[in-house]
């Protein structure tokens, strides 16, 4: 197998329906990216996969995308610093080679969450984008084990494990971060999460898609109607 350069682009945000009663919704994004490689993984001599994810989170919170007032059929364009990953892709080594395979493929995959403006305290959305990070981190790294050489990449059911954990985590930081008082100001209106979605794509599959890449987007109906997409695509390095 040969390195590849990959790059994953969450490119917009399509409202269908901004749900929000009266006035415009004002949603904003959280997005971390992720590889699982040969710079920091390895297949063990029993055939598991050992080391650790990459991990790479961006900045962004409230008010982090170019259109804050935001009505039914709008589509915002996602900032290359919140939707943008550009990495290269190394073949996860065998420790002990078997026959002619000494390396398997990489995986490459990004997390992203929704949310809509309401009165949530600047300070308590912050505090449950750490833990999305954290989320993210800890359920790649528990995923690690349980891949080896015949299971290398993530299933649907592990995709939907770390979906929920990232969902859990987010709402669970941003509860105990709101005070009572915060939340009886705020009418009791806080930020809501539309929707999460996790994407990944082997070396193998990315390789076969050709230098168009893949379309991914997933809708969402909450708090309104949304829909996320983007594109991730790579090359092999000469």
């Amino acid at each position: 197998m040969t390195d590849v350069n990959a790059q994953i682009r969450l490119t917009t945000v399509h409202c269908v329906d901004e749900g929000d009663g009266p006035g415009s919704a004002e949603p904003y994004l959280w997005t971390v990216f992720f590889k699982i490689d040969g710079t920091t993984a390895s297949v063990t001599g029993d055939l598991r996969l050992t080391g650790k994810s990459t991990v790479v989170a961006t900045v962004g919170n409230q008010g982090d995308l170019p259109n804050h007032d935001v009505d039914d059929g709008d589509i915002v364009l996602a900032p290359m610093t919140l939707g943008q990953f550009r990495t290269r892709l190394r073949p996860i080594p065998l420790q002990a080679p078997i026959g002619g395979v000494s390396e398997v493929g990489a995986v490459l995959g990004m997390v992203a969450v929704l949310m809509e403006e309401d009165n949530t305290p600047a300070s308590a959305i912050a505090t449950g984008h750490r833990a999305m990070n954290r989320a993210v981190r800890q359920a790649l790294d528990g995923l690690i084990p349980t891949l080896g050489i015949f299971h290398q990449e993530p299933t649907s059911d592990d995709v939907k494990k770390i979906t929920r954990q990232v969902g859990d985590s987010v709402l669970a930081a941003v509860r105990d971060d709101v005070s009572t008082w915060d939340w009886l100001t705020g009418l009791g209106n806080m930020d809501d999460r539309i929707g999460s979605i996790v994407v990944q794509y082997s070396q193998d599959t990315l390789l076969d898609a050709g230098t168009t890449g893949i379309r991914f987007a997933k809708r969402f109906q909450s708090e309104g109607e949304w829909e996320l997409a983007g594109r991730v695509s790579a090359r092999r390095v000469p």
